[in-house]
């Protein structure tokens, strides 16, 4: 039942990514909503859950976005198999509340952004030193800095 829940969330964070992401970026660089929660679903209940999740919101964007179709599918799957080895089942919730979420989140967006932009910007007459900082770095530390909000408030969240 829980994971038709991360359905909903996760299609309602769709809706928001393609409608409220475009107004929040700077220099064309958007935070990827939809990665930190893929993250924290990977964290939350283990590798094959998020990469199920991952191709599965991943294709739902790709459809709903009109970008080329699988880009957003392969670098999120790519993503949430990586953060997939970090999975502990006893330090879920630490993992969640403290720094290792943004550095999960961090390595997960330098793998989504990097994988996705060599896809769409290939052919292009963009230099790598552009790419990698326009869309590899600058994209990830904006989801990062993003990130720190949910970040917040599950660690001020109590468990009983």
């Amino acid at each position: 039942m829980q994971y038709f829940s991360y359905a909903g969330i996760g299609i309602l964070i769709i809706i928001v990514q393609v409608l409220i992401s475009p107004l929040i970026s700077i220099a064309g660089v958007s935070p990827d909503f939809l990665l930190i929660f893929l993250v924290w679903v990977t964290i939350k209940e283990g590798q094959f859950v998020g990469e199920i999740a991952g191709f599965i919101l991943g294709l739902t964007l790709d459809i709903v976005s009109s970008n080329f179709l699988g880009a957003h599918t392969l670098s999120k799957t790519a993503a949430c198999f990586c953060i997939g080895y970090f999975f502990d089942r006893e330090r879920t919730e630490q993992n969640i509340r403290n720094w290792p979420f943004l550095l999960l989140t961090l390595l997960a967006a330098v793998i989504n952004n990097g994988l996705y932009y060599f896809l769409v910007t290939r052919g292009t007459a963009m230099s790598f030193a552009e790419f990698a900082f326009r869309y590899g770095a600058v994209g990830a530390l904006y989801t990062v800095f993003i990130a720190i909000f949910p970040l917040l408030y599950w660690s001020r969240k109590r468990t009983y």
